[in-house]
C-alpha cells in the first residue's frame, strides 16, 4: 500500500553524543555557521580546502563545511583509534567508480563510507561503514515550486495521480516522493536521472530495501536501508555540543 510511504516513521531526536552511534544521521541548520569563526586549514584537509574555495555562494560553503564538521566528528565519536585524530587528517573525496564519498583518514589505509544531503541550507551526514545499501536525502517543501507540473513530466503516473488526487498534500506528497528517490539512488548507487520514471514504490519493494521518511522544520526526509538495520536522525542546534572537533578562531 503506498500510502505507508507518506506516513511520518521517521523521527528526528535532539542531540545527545551518549546516543550517537554508527547509524546515525545528522542534522543541522548550516545558515547558523559564521565562516570567519572557523579555522579551515585546522578542520579541512587540503583538498577539501581546495574544494570549499571553488565554492561560489556563502550559503554552499557553509553547507559544505558544515557536512565535514558533521562527519568528522562521526569519525572521531564512533571509532575510538581515531577519537584524537586532528580533523585536517580527515578527507573527503568522492569516488566516481563507486559513486560514494570516501573518508580517508591520513597515514592509515582506512577508507569510510558516508553520506549527506542538503537543501535550502538545511544538512545531514551520516556514515556508512558496512558499506551496505543506505541512503537518504533532504528536500526543502516549497509551495512556490511547479511541482504538479514537475511531477507530470518526471514522475510515473501512478505517483502523479497520488499527488493530484488530493490538492491538499499534493505538495507533500511531491516532495516525499523526490526524497524517496534521491535516498533510493543513493543506496542503489544509481543516476536519480534513472530513478524519475520508474514507480518509486515498487523499486524499493523489488529491491527489498526499508524507507522511513518524515517532515521535520518544513523540510522532508526519507532514509532507505536494507531491512537488517535501523537507522536514526539527531537534530544538532548548536556546533558547540560537538566540542572537540573544531577550532574557533
Amino acid at each position: 500500500m503506498p500510502y505507508q510511504y507518506f506516513e511520518q516513521h521517521l523521527t528526528v531526536n535532539p542531540f545527545s553524543a551518549s546516543n550517537i552511534n554508527a547509524q546515525c544521521v545528522l542534522l543541522l541548520n548550516a545558515e547558523s555557521l559564521k565562516l570567519a569563526d572557523f579555522s579551515l586549514t585546522d578542520l579541512l584537509s587540503p583538498f577539501e580546502q581546495a574544494v570549499i574555495e571553488r565554492r561560489k555562494s556563502n550559503k554552499a560553503k557553509q553547507e559544505y563545511l558544515a557536512t565535514r564538521l558533521l562527519l568528522k566528528f562521526l569519525v572521531r565519536h564512533c571509532f575510538t583509534e581515531f577519537a584524537n585524530i586532528p580533523a585536517n587528517h580527515i578527507s573527503s573525496e568522492f569516488d566516481e567508480q563507486s559513486s560514494k564519498l570516501l573518508l580517508h583518514i591520513k597515514n592509515t589505509n582506512t577508507v569510510l563510507s558516508s553520506c549527506l544531503s542538503h537543501s535550502n541550507g538545511f544538512v545531514g551526514a551520516a556514515l556508512n561503514i558496512e558499506q551496505g545499501e543506505f541512503g537518504f536525502d533532504i528536500e526543502k517543501i516549497s509551495l512556490k515550486r511547479p511541482f504538479e507540473k514537475l511531477a507530470k513530466h518526471f514522475y510515473h503516473h501512478q505517483e502523479v495521480y497520488l499527488i493530484t488526487a488530493d490538492e491538499q498534500y499534493a505538495a507533500q506528497r511531491f516532495f516525499r516522493i523526490w526524497t524517496l528517490k534521491e535516498a533510493l539512488a543513493k543506496a542503489t548507487s544509481r543516476p536519480i536521472a534513472k530513478l524519475l520514471s520508474p514507480h518509486v514504490f515498487t523499486e524499493l519493494t523489488t529491491a527489498n530495501l526499508n524507507a522511513k521518511s518524515c517532515e521535520f522544520r518544513d523540510f522532508d526526509i526519507s532514509i532507505v536501508n536494507k531491512k537488517s538495520t535501523d537507522w536514526q536522525c539527531f537534530y544538532i542546534d548548536d556546533l558547540s555540543q560537538l566540542s572537540g572537533v573544531f577550532k574557533l578562531k
